[in-house]
C-alpha cells in the first residue's frame, strides 16, 4: 500500500505540488513534520480557507468574554451596516455562511483603507435572505468578522489575532498580514494540471467554460502571490504558516490547555452542527455540517459519485473517511487541509503550493492521504 508520504512525493513528483508540507500531532506533540519538493521546514505556505477558523477562533473568545452573542445584529456592534435590508444578519448568520452576501467583494485599492472599506462593505447587498440557505462566503463574511472585530476589541483585526491568541500559544510563524520584509520564506502558487471540464458539467449541472475557471483561480493565486494582499491579511483568505504551527493549534482546540476559551463556547464551536443546508456541491443533498466556524464530519458517507475517465469515485465526506463523526476542521483552496479527530487525538495539516485545476483528482488525492493518517498514531 502507498504510504502517505508516497501519496505526496508522487504530486511533487508529477509537477502537480512543487512544494508540499504536512504535519501530524497528539498530545500537544508534533508526530510528524516533513517538507517535500521545493519546500524547507523553515518555509510557510498560504493556508487560503484554512485561514477561517483561525480567525473566527478570535470570535469565539469575544463570545466567551460576553462582549457580543450569536444571536447580535451585525448593525447593533456596526450601525452603517443595516443598509440595504442587511439589518437582520446576525453574528450566526455570518459564521454559518447564512448570511446572504455571497459575492460580496471590496476594490483591491480600497482593502487597505479601514474608512473606504467598511464604506464599501456597508453598501453590500443581500442576496437572499438571511439564514433561509447555505452557500460558500469565500471572502465576504470574513471581512465582516474583521470589523466585528475592530470594534469590539479596539484593535486592529491582525494584531487583536496575534495577542489574543497566537502569541498566547506561542505559534510566532502562524501570520495574518506578514510585512513584505518577512515574505522570503513564504512559497507562492501555482495553477497546475488540466480543467476537467466534463466532470465537472457532471457535478454542477451545467458547463463551464476554462477561461472562467483560470480568470477565478487567477484571482485566488493572488491572494497567496501579491505582495500587497500578503502584507495586508486577508481574514479567511490568505494567512500564512508552517504545517506543524497549524496543527499545533487544532491540538489546542482539543484541549484548550491555554484556557484561551471558555469550554462551553469551545464545545460549541468544535461539536455543534448547526448549519445542515444541503452542501453547495454535486448537486447533492448531503448537509454541509457547519459549525460557527469549522465544518464538522457528521454521520453517513457524504456524497457518492462515480464520473467518466476516474477509476476511484468522487466522495464527499471529509478528512479521508476514515475519522469519527466528531472530526472537525477546515479545506482551504488549492488543497490545504486541517482537521482534528477528538476520538484519536490526532491533529492533521497538509499545505501545498500547486493548485490543481483538475479538482476531482486532487479531492480524491487529498482522500487517499488523509486515510492514512491514523497510520502515523
Amino acid at each position: 500500500m502507498t504510504s502517505l508520504r508516497g501519496h505526496i512525493q508522487k504530486a511533487v513528483d508529477d509537477g502537480i505540488w512543487p512544494a508540499a508540507q504536512f504535519a501530524v500531532a497528539r498530545h500537544g506533540e508534533i508526530l510528524a513534520f516533513e517538507s517535500f519538493g521545493e519546500a524547507r521546514d523553515g518555509d510557510r505556505l498560504c493556508l487560503f480557507s484554512t485561514t477561517k477558523p483561525i480567525v473566527a477562533s478570535v470570535m469565539w473568545q469575544l463570545l466567551g468574554d460576553g462582549l457580543i452573542t450569536l444571536e447580535t445584529e451585525v448593525s447593533e456592534v456596526w450601525p452603517e451596516f443595516a443598509a440595504h435590508g442587511k439589518d437582520a444578519i446576525t453574528l450566526e448568520h455570518v459564521l454559518l455562511h447564512t448570511c446572504g452576501l455571497t459575492n460580496g467583494a471590496v476594490d483591491a485599492e480600497l482593502l487597505p483603507d479601514r474608512e473606504a472599506r467598511t464604506a464599501a462593505i456597508a453598501d453590500w447587498k443581500l442576496e437572499w435572505e438571511p439564514g433561509s440557505r447555505y452557500e460558500y462566503h469565500g471572502f465576504s463574511a470574513h471581512w465582516v468578522l474583521a470589523e466585528l472585530i475592530e470594534r469590539l476589541t479596539g484593535q486592529d483585526y491582525r494584531a487583536a489575532l496575534r495577542t489574543r491568541i497566537l502569541d498566547p500559544l506561542g505559534l510566532d510563524r502562524l501570520e495574518l498580514g506578514v510585512p513584505k520584509e518577512r515574505q522570503d520564506d513564504l512559497r507562492r502558487v501555482v495553477g497546475t494540471g488540466e480543467y476537467p471540464l466534463e466532470a465537472l458539467k457532471l457535478i454542477l449541472g451545467r458547463r463551464v467554460e476554462a477561461a472562467v475557471l483560470e480568470a477565478n483561480d487567477a484571482v485566488v493565486r493572488s491572494v497567496a502571490n501579491d505582495p500587497d494582499l500578503v502584507a495586508l491579511g486577508i481574514p479567511g483568505a490568505n494567512a500564512f504558516s508552517d504545517a506543524a504551527s497549524v496543527a499545533l493549534f487544532y491540538q489546542e482546540l482539543l484541549h484548550n490547555s491555554s484556557g484561551l476559551w471558555r469550554p462551553d463556547i469551545l464545545a460549541d464551536a468544535t461539536g455543534r452542527i448547526r448549519n445542515t443546508f444541503p452542501a453547495d456541491l454535486m448537486r447533492s443533498d448531503a448537509p454541509v455540517n457547519r459549525s460557527i466556524g469549522l465544518v464538522i464530519a457528521g454521520e453517513g458517507e457524504g456524497q457518492i459519485l462515480q464520473l467518466p475517465s476516474y477509476e476511484t469515485p468522487l466522495r464527499t465526506r471529509p478528512y479521508g473517511g476514515r475519522t469519527s463523526p466528531r472530526a472537525f476542521g477546515h479545506a482551504g483552496a488549492g488543497g490545504q487541509s486541517t482537521w482534528a479527530d477528538p476520538e484519536t487525538g490526532l491533529s492533521f495539516c497538509l499545505l501545498v503550493s500547486g493548485m490543481d485545476r483538475d479538482v476531482v483528482r486532487d479531492h480524491q488525492r487529498h482522500a487517499a492521504i488523509e486515510s492514512l493518517v491514523p497510520e502515523l498514531n
